[in-house]
């Protein structure tokens, strides 16, 4: 299958989630998501922001900030095809912005994703060897490549996971996938 074949069937199934059910699934990946070390370890945490059916980022969000982490979350630069990280010290700082997900307005701080201590990625759909299909826009993976030596952690529903997903060297894979269900290591973080 194409990369926009693949897409399509994952969206259409998740698009059929209902809220309860979207609440439900994101709250178990974000259990697990807890029980990183590099989560809880870390000091400052780069996150998407979820929007529609998602993995529900808000909860993690507003845990990382109660916890005193540092939360830096992407501003989408139209123009030059770029996301850029700013600070926020609440969610109630966000306000629809490109392609309806909350943004951070430009005036608060912005942060070098570099340094960041994890990088929490949104996934349309995944695989076994840690490939990720996004969007189709690409924002997220020029960004990723400026991260250093923060961990990408893609944030997925377990129906998400496809036996392959077509990869080109502009797609950046995953360190780990964490799910409702696991959480998978690749490369130089498995076991």
């Amino acid at each position: 299958m194409s990369k926009r074949e693949v897409r399509e069937e994952v969206l259409r199934v998740r698009k059929a989630l209902t809220p309860d059910e979207v609440r439900l699934l994101s709250g178990r990946v974000r259990e697990n998501l807890l029980s990183l070390p590099e989560f809880g370890a870390a000091k400052i945490i780069a996150s998407y922001v979820a929007k529609k059916n998602e993995v529900q980022t808000a909860d993690i969000l507003r845990g990382a900030l109660a916890s005193g982490k540092k939360v830096i979350v992407p501003r989408s630069d139209l123009t030059s095809v770029r996301l850029r990280f700013h600070e926020i010290r609440a969610l109630e700082e966000l306000h629809p912005g490109a392609f309806g997900i909350p943004e951070p307005p430009t005036s608060s701080p912005t942060v070098p994703l570099a340094k960041s201590d994890v990088v929490l990625v949104p996934v349309v759909a995944w695989d076994c060897m840690g490939h990720r299909l996004g969007y189709g826009k690409g924002y997220f993976d020029r960004e990723l490549r400026s991260r250093g030596n923060a961990p990408c952690i893609g944030l997925a529903f377990e129906f998400q996971c496809r036996d392959s997903i077509p990869a080109t060297p502009a797609d950046v894979p995953m360190d780990l996938i964490v799910t409702d269900q696991r959480v998978l290591r690749f490369g130089a973080n498995s076991p």
